[in-house]
């Protein structure tokens, strides 16, 4: 097995843009399971040029740094708190529970119908309904109290006509009744973030509260082959599993994890690299010059309270990146130095988001390589120096798998 860039079919014939964009997720499957996980997916000749229509004009944006007419994804947060305290997360921070939350952590059922209606309107191809937390935790209930979870969210998504459907997890909330109403729900693909095999994963992935689980693994293992199981006993091909890991945990034999992965189902195994969420401000020259966001001509970011951002990078939903709040979504009540501060944002949909001044000033700055003149993107991790997806960071404790020396946020 090898690790890949994604999409290399694509990115192999981009040549305008000057400025560079990262990439922290490759592919550690090959490229033979990588179109059989697209071709399960897109089954109607329809459907796959309608994908390959939406991946080509992914791309172009990014290489020509234009806008189009709408944005072509969402991510749609249903929830934003999570059920574990994962080692290398800035969600386990204090600050973060502070200054961010606010007072909904899940997306009210009939807001999240909005988005997606108006996403099947605009004619967005992709919604990935996960960020910062655990979407499977989600249950809502309408305005006429009938009560809804994370499958019915998807399915509603398919019903509408929404082309890719999609959502991470970490796997460990999810019932056998869930289970079976996702598969019959029919998204396009699930990953699950599985940081290693057996006790290494254990190290990483903590429940809140708890230390070490012992049967954390299978326990998400467990999940993850149910869900593939009820998938093929009914002869359908979606949903494609996808797992994804950080490499220091399957660094010692990386070919044991991808090999365990594929035997068990899973359609494209992915390897994200490494990246450190401790301080608050980056180093200077651990910031990429001439680098670029390529987000901000490509999609939109809602979380739990209706925030509506440009890029899963601002995930402080720091003000200067905030292009208003969707309809329906409640102000937030944070924590400043201790005190609390209501922070109200302009109601606006997603067509008005994409159309606002405030992001074509965002996409200006990134055009002419000014993005940072934004702190928010100055500091981005997404933007620091990249080391590929084999980096293992030399404060990163092997042995415990946690990063060691500096504190978060000192």
């Amino acid at each position: 097995m090898k690790i890949r860039n994604r999409e290399e079919s694509f990115t192999s014939q981009l040549k305008n843009n000057q400025l560079n964009s990262s990439e922290s997720t490759y592919h550690y499957s090959s490229k033979e399971d990588e179109k059989d996980f697209i071709e399960s997916q897109f089954q109607t000749p329809a459907e796959m040029s309608r994908y390959l229509e939406y991946r080509a004009e992914w791309h172009r944006r990014a290489d020509e740094m234009d806008t189009g007419c709408f944005p072509l994804a969402v991510i749609c947060e249903l929830v934003s708190t999570c059920n574990l305290d994962c080692e290398m997360c800035y969600t386990m921070t204090q600050e973060f529970q502070d200054s961010i939350i606010g007072s909904q952590r899940i997306m009210p059922w009939d807001m999240v119908v909005r988005i997606i209606d108006e996403c099947a309107e605009l004619g967005v191809y992709s919604i990935l309904f996960s960020w910062r937390g655990e979407s499977t935790l989600y249950r809502s209930q309408s305005a006429d109290g009938k009560s809804y979870d994370f499958a019915d969210v998807l399915s509603y998504a398919r019903e509408k006509g929404i082309l890719e459907v999609t959502s991470l997890t970490n796997g460990r909330a999810l019932s056998d009744n869930l289970i079976k109403k996702i598969v019959k729900a029919q998204p396009n693909w699930i990953s699950f973030s599985i940081d290693g095999l057996n006790n290494e994963y254990g190290k990483i992935r903590k429940a809140k509260g708890s230390t070490i689980k012992n049967n954390a693994f299978s326990e998400v293992i467990d999940n993850l082959k149910k869900m593939v199981k009820r998938r093929d006993d009914l002869g359908f091909k979606r949903p494609q599993i996808r797992t994804n890991t950080i490499f220091p945990p399957i660094s010692k034999n990386p070919e044991k994890y991808g090999k365990f992965m594929q035997d068990i189902g899973v359609g494209l195994v992915t390897i994200n690299e490494i990246l450190d969420f401790r301080g608050t401000e980056l180093p200077e020259d651990s910031i990429q010059k001439n680098w670029f966001c390529q987000y901000p001509f490509q999609r939109l970011v809602i979380s739990t309270n209706g925030i509506i951002l440009p890029c899963p990078g601002s995930h402080n939903e720091e003000e200067e990146l905030v292009l208003g709040r969707y309809p329906g979504g409640s102000e937030k009540n944070i924590i400043v130095n201790g005190v609390n501060k209501k922070i109200s944002s302009p109601e606006i949909t997603l067509k008005q988001a994409w159309n606002s001044n405030k992001i074509k000033k965002i996409q200006d700055l990134h055009r002419r390589n000014r993005r940072k003149d934004l702190l928010t993107c100055k500091h981005c991790r997404h933007g620091a120096i990249t080391h590929g997806a084999t980096w293992i960071p030399e404060d990163w404790d092997m042995e415990e798998m946690k990063w060691k020396g500096k504190t978060w946020r000192e």
